[in-house]
């Protein structure tokens, strides 16, 4: 049996005891193959594969690169390798490496999704970087309070696991200390003057802090007006002094749908006349 032939049953070896996931043995397989054959690429592939599984992260990203070295056209190399990096953290890293495997294959469906995954991580730490950054000051302005809150609130609401999570209370807290209210208007279909009963207990109650008692009158109110901007406002600070973060980054996500610019420090009332 030539050097080549045997190269390839040890592979193919490899390859069982990975099907079986028994990664310690294929691990020693492939090395062993690379050992007579350094520039065996998917010898490499599979021994990063079998790294990530054994979360030796660090190897697998070395022996995934050497993959992509040795053969620049294999796309299943790059999406784990993108796997590689997205386990150390590195997110640029690893949404190139998905957008590599696409290129080469555009039909790549994990690439595909693990891509629009990572980015949306990318986009949901950009918000809650720019909510530190300007929440940094020890006394922040009204303006800054606003414009934290809604970095933080995009940010939970693309990963809800999001670290901006354990900051939206205390950010909420400090804004609806200092807001204002203001008047708003009839909306057209003539609410009924129950809805706008339900809208003026709602404002009472967060004024006095009962929280249950806002939630349930607002909530109330929704069924009348679904497209008030302000009472879905009311709401999410309402649902964050209720500890449910989920329906508080949903009502004010509403909000901003509703309004894209609309200010959270702003707490409507409406006109009696």
């Amino acid at each position: 049996m030539s050097q080549k032939e045997q190269l390839t049953e040890k592979f193919a070896r490899g390859m069982e005891s990975l099907a079986q996931a028994d990664f310690p043995s294929a691990i020693e397989i492939f090395e062993e193959v690379l050992k007579a054959d350094p520039n065996h690429a998917r010898a490499w592939s599979q021994l990063g594969l079998c790294l990530l599984e054994m979360r030796e992260h660090s190897r697998a990203r070395k022996a995934l690169k050497r993959s992509v070295a040795a053969d620049p056209t294999d796309a299943d190399a790059r999406y784990i390798l993108g796997n590689a990096e997205g386990s150390l953290g590195n997110l640029e890293e690893a949404a190139a490496c998905y957008r590599g495997a696409l290129s080469l294959d555009p039909a790549h469906a994990k690439a595909e999704e693990f891509l629009i995954r990572t980015e949306s991580l990318l986009t949901s730490r950009e918000h809650f970087r720019g909510a530190l950054k300007t929440l940094s000051t020890s006394d922040p302005s009204l303006d800054q309070l606003n414009s934290g809150l809604r970095e933080l609130i995009q940010s939970v609401a693309i990963f809800p696991n999001s670290p901006a999570g354990d900051h939206l209370r205390a950010c909420a807290r400090k804004l609806f200390a200092q807001a204002k209210p203001f008047e708003v208007s009839l909306f057209s279909g003539a609410p009924p003057a129950y809805w706008r009963e339900l809208c003026d207990r709602g404002y009472q109650s967060m004024q006095f802090r009962n929280w249950p008692a806002a939630l349930q009158a607002y909530e109330e109110a929704l069924d009348y007006v679904t497209d008030a901007a302000f009472v879905h406002n009311a709401l999410g600070f309402a649902f964050i002094e209720a500890e449910e973060t989920e329906n508080a980054v949903r009502a004010w996500m509403r909000t901003l749908e509703l309004d894209p610019d609309y200010d959270f420090r702003r707490f409507g009332r409406v006109k009696t006349n």
